[in-house]
This record gives structure tokens, C-alpha cells and sequence, in this order.
């Protein structure tokens, strides 16, 4: 038992003597920024700064309290204070890089896109809206085509009308004919070319009255006067009005059909004004109807409207509407696009092309400028003002301030801006930096707004 308790007076003399030996080694600096030694197992408590509100980092107090919303305000520690390393650089510990959240990308020279969505409504194609009016008085003596959206070819039957005007009308054709075939061997010119004047004139009042060459042609191999005539359809398409109804007397100008030929449509599309920079005739867009998203068409833009509101002006609209109208024209053989539709138009439009590009939630807009937070990959970061240029695909072109394969962050930049004291480094940038010597420490220093609301 004695040998082990002289033992241990031995080994704890060497140790006393070996440190007081590496001390009186030491120079007089060393001496002063050694560590004071702790006991082992005691944890060295964290010296608290301040306290910052949870909701909003700027605000701070010296002591604890709560939020109004009843939340504690957060501690920070002197160890996880920023450490400015030079003026508009801050530096922030691995430790508080991640618990807020940082995520940074590289600068990449990109191909940007600026997609346009918007609606478009399936309208009939100007020229191929027909309305059937009435050239002469008379009465339906039968309708052909007695509903709407009935499909009508050219030279398809409408109506027989009966009127005493188109009857002496053939009558006096086929006395234009007979004169014409009496005096066709006359010695007399003058005669034929008489004869030859009038029947050019009574064909041409039939013309007039919508009777066709072929009615007119049957007229003269038949020799004989048709109590009634038949209006014909003069396009292909769908009867969308239909004004009569069989046994009608019909006044001279009246409107009796609508036909419209719908195998080819227009489609008008809606753009912002903000939008209308982006836009160029001849650009193509896909239009997807809302009833089949996997069925998809291509069209070109064949006409951008010169006014904003309707396709047709009316200046009263026009400062009530702050949409312009594009148009484009799609094939509908098969009469799948329904008039009155509407289709989802998408337009995608190059605005630059291998150009630096970051995210645009990298971006700080001050509202006078814009920034970026630039990565240093070190643990340093600094606020950058950049100058923007186009913006597609979620990304913003970068004309100058940050260049191809710098790091920029892009996720919980607003939480390094209030780490870092931003307002005070775009100061600094700015061209306001303090005498090192007014500047007070970092490690000591709370966050601009250091004060309780």
C-alpha cells in the first residue's frame, strides 16, 4: 500500500514539473494568449450576445422576452456571430450554414426561354361566314334545309321560292332566246346584235336574282317557264341560323341563312401588354383543347391586332381591357375544334442564348438595385449588385456583376442577408465604409435594427 501511494506523489510531482518546465519555455505572447485550463468534464458555458425575434431577425433585445405572438425571442451566441472579413464580406460557420438552410449553385451559361400561357377561343375565319339573303319577294314554297347545324355542300338545294318576279323574269329569257334564234340567219347585223344585247340582259337579271348558270342553262333546254326556283348554298359548311320556316313570304333583302364553313378556323389568343415585347408574327405556339390534354395542335401567329380589348376596336373597351389579341389559324377537316372553344396556347420564346444565368430566388431586389449573395466557397460570402437582363425558365440573364462559374446563393439568401448585415456591406460597397478604428468588433456586434419594437 505505501508503494503505491509514494508511487502516485511521484507521478503527480512530474507532471507539475513537466508543465511548469513547458510554461517557463514559452514566450511572454504565448504565455498571454494561452487558453485558461478547465477542469475535465465541467462544459464551457456559450456567451449569449443578444436575443433576436423569430419572426423577424432584425429586431433584437439585450434580454430575454417574448414576440407578441408569444414566442420566445432566440439567443445568439458569440461563436456564431459573422465575422466580417473584409468590407461587404462576411464569414458564417459551417454550423450556422446549415442550420439555415444555405444552398448555393454556380453561375452556367444557359439557353433561356420565356414561355407565354394564355387562352385561346375557337372563332369561324372571316371569309368563310356566308349569309343567304333574300334578292326578290316571294314565298317558300319548300325548305330543304329546316334545322340548324345542318352540314350543306356547294350548289346543295335551301329553299323553292315562288315569286311573280322570277317568273316573268324566265319568261322574258326565253323570249330573249327565240328573238336570238329568229334573226340568227338575218342578213341584218344589226338585228342579231339586237337580239344577242337582250339576252345577255335577261340572263344577267337572273344572275343577279342568285339563279345559277346551270338553272339558267336548264331554263333554255327545258323552253319553259318553272313556277318556282331553288336558292343554293354557295359554300360548304353548317347552317348556324336559320330565319324562315316553310310558307314565309320573304321581303327583298331579308336574311334567311347563316352558313358557316368551319373547316378551317382562326383562333384568338390573349396577351398582357407587359407580354407583348415577346411577341412576333410567325412565331409558333402549341394549343391544347381543355377537353384533351394530350391532344396537341400547331399553330403560327398570323396576325397580331394593332389595339388592345376586341378583335374589333371600340375605345371604350380599350382602357377597360389590358389584353391584345394574337391570331392563329389551325385545319379542322375533321371538325374536332368546336366554334366557341376554348384551348390553352403556350408560346415559348428565346430571350437569350449562352448567356450567364442564375435562379431567380438568387436575386435580392432592393427596389434601387439588385443583388445577388456571391458563395465564396470558403465560408465567406458577399453581397454583389448585378445587372439583370431577360428572364425565362426561372432563371434571370446576368449582364454583368457575377460570371460564369461562381457560386450564387439561391436558397435562405434572405437569412444571410440578415446573418451578414446587408444593409451595412451594400453601405460598404457603396462606397460609406467606417474608420477600422470607429468600426466596433464584429463578434460583438448585433444586427442593424438592434433594438426591441
Amino acid at each position: 500500500m505505501k508503494k503505491i501511494i509514494t508511487g502516485m506523489v511521484f507521478l503527480t510531482a512530474g507532471l507539475v514539473a513537466g508543465g511548469l518546465a513547458v510554461w517557463l519555455f514559452m514566450t511572454p505572447a504565448q504565455q498571454k494568449e494561452a487558453p485558461p485550463q478547465r477542469a475535465t468534464g465541467i462544459k464551457a458555458e456559450r456567451k449569449v450576445l443578444y436575443y433576436r425575434n423569430p419572426m423577424d431577425p432584425s429586431v433584437t433585445s439585450p434580454v430575454p422576452m417574448k414576440d407578441p405572438m408569444g414566442m420566445d425571442y432566440i439567443p445568439a451566441y458569440e461563436d456564431e456571430a459573422p465575422v466580417a472579413e473584409a468590407p461587404g464580406v462576411i464569414r458564417i460557420t459551417p454550423e450556422r450554414i446549415q442550420k439555415i438552410g444555405v444552398k448555393s449553385e454556380p453561375v452556367e451559361r444557359r439557353d433561356l426561354l420565356h414561355v407565354i400561357r394564355t387562352v385561346g377561343r375557337v372563332e369561324p375565319v372571316e371569309d368563310r361566314v356566308h349569309i343567304i339573303t333574300a334578292k326578290v319577294t316571294g314565298w317558300i314554297e319548300r325548305l330543304y334545309v329546316n334545322r340548324t347545324d345542318q352540314m350543306v355542300s356547294p350548289g346543295e338545294k335551301l329553299l323553292e321560292l315562288y315569286s311573280p318576279e322570277l317568273v316573268s323574269a324566265q319568261q322574258e329569257y326565253l323570249l330573249a332566246v327565240d328573238g336570238l334564234k329568229r334573226v340568227k340567219d338575218s342578213p341584218y347585223p344589226e338585228a342579231r346584235e339586237g337580239a344577242e344585247s337582250l339576252l345577255r340582259a335577261a340572263r344577267q337579271r337572273l344572275r343577279y336574282w342568285d339563279i345559277s348558270d346551270d338553272q339558267i342553262s336548264a331554263l333554255e333546254a327545258r323552253g319553259k317557264v318553272s313556277r318556282t326556283l331553288a336558292i343554293r348554298s354557295p359554300a360548304t359548311g353548317s347552317v348556324t341560323e336559320k330565319m324562315v320556316v316553310e310558307g314565309q313570304k320573304i321581303e327583298a333583302g331579308e336574311p334567311l341563312f347563316k352558313i358557316i364553313d368551319h373547316s378551317r378556323v382562326w383562333v384568338y389568343g390573349e396577351i398582357y401588354e407587359y407580354e407583348m415585347p415577346y411577341i412576333r408574327k410567325g412565331q409558333t405556339a402549341s394549343l391544347t383543347p381543355a377537353y384533351s390534354p394530350g391532344e396537341s395542335y400547331t399553330g403560327k401567329i398570323e396576325h397580331i391586332y394593332s389595339h388592345l380589348g376586341s378583335i374589333r376596336y371600340a375605345p371604350e373597351e380599350g382602357t377597360e381591357v389590358r389584353t391584345a389579341k394574337v391570331r392563329f389559324a389551325l385545319p379542322n377537316k375533321d371538325h374536332r375544334l368546336k366554334l366557341g372553344m376554348y384551348l390553352n396556347v403556350e408560346i415559348s420564346v428565346p430571350v437569350a442564348r449562352n448567356s450567364p444565368a442564375v435562379p431567380d430566388s438568387a436575386v435580392i431586389d432592393t427596389g434601387e438595385r439588385q443583388l445577388v449573395i456571391v458563395d465564396r466557397r470558403d465560408g465567406t460570402f458577399e453581397p454583389r449588385e448585378v445587372r439583370l437582363g431577360a428572364k425565362g425558365d426561372g432563371m434571370y440573364e446576368i449582364k454583368e456583376g457575377v460570371s460564369q462559374g461562381e457560386w450564387v446563393v439561391t436558397s435562405a439568401n434572405f437569412l444571410v442577408d440578415s446573418e451578414s448585415n446587408l444593409k451595412a456591406a451594400v453601405s460598404g460597397m457603396a462606397g460609406h465604409d467606417r474608420k477600422e478604428s470607429e468600426a466596433p468588433p464584429a463578434a460583438a456586434q448585433p444586427p442593424s435594427g438592434g433594438h426591441v419594437h
